[in-house]
């Protein structure tokens, strides 16, 4: 069976049963869906929807739409249920090592989903969390930014590099972030991603 098949049958498995607006629940207790009331820091949550909205809109693309739907509800279910997930961070001369796992598979299939699918988005620009400075950076870094991405059969091991040192200290940055919404789920991801104090940022703000 294929990845996308068995992550398909996963999410499948969440939403029978549940309740509306992508809400479900899977045999082991995953409510699968986007959290109702959640606040960014830096917006509100009207404001970031709008623009992404706008930027979907911009790009005339049905499919990204549905991506994007997608991805968020994917990144949702794994804050939701971010006690049931174990992260392991090595911070290399040139980047970060991360291994990301979990005891229950359904959170398994949601990582083999969520991690590919950042991965891509970063390699085609497609930007997220526009509210959070750290987050565009390393959109605009993209071309810098080498990311090997391997499932395994508990999760996914990600190593994470770069030639230019000011990117590597924007991973590092970022990976510490990620680390902190498995610890923290919402709590962290309602707030600004801190950029690091010697990083040089190439947008504005």
């Amino acid at each position: 069976m294929s990845k996308q098949n068995t992550v398909q049958g996963v999410l499948t498995g969440m939403r029978r049963g549940g309740g509306g607006g992508g809400q479900g629940r899977g045999q082991g207790g995953i409510r699968f869906g986007n959290e109702p009331g959640m606040r960014p820091a830096g917006m509100s949550l009207a404001d970031e929807e709008a623009m992404e909205q706008r930027m979907l809109a911009g790009s005339g693309n049905t499919d990204k739409r549905a991506r994007h739907q997608h991805d968020q509800e994917v990144f949702h279910t794994l804050l939701r249920h971010h006690d049931q997930i174990q992260r392991e961070l090595t911070q290399l001369p040139n980047g970060i090592r991360s291994l990301t796992t979990s005891a229950n598979p359904e959170i398994v299939g949601l990582l083999h989903d969520h991690v590919p699918a950042m991965h891509h988005r970063l390699e085609e620009n497609f930007g997220l969390r526009f509210w959070d400075p750290a987050f565009p950076e390393i959109f605009a870094q993209r071309e810098k930014v080498r990311m090997e991405v391997t499932l395994v059969p508990h999760g996914v091991l990600v190593e994470e590099t770069s030639e230019d040192p000011n990117v590597v200290a924007l991973i590092q940055a970022h990976g510490a972030v990620v680390s902190l919404f498995v610890q923290r789920g919402f709590a962290q991801a309602r707030e600004v991603s801190p950029l690091p104090d010697n990083y040089q940022r190439v947008l504005g703000g």
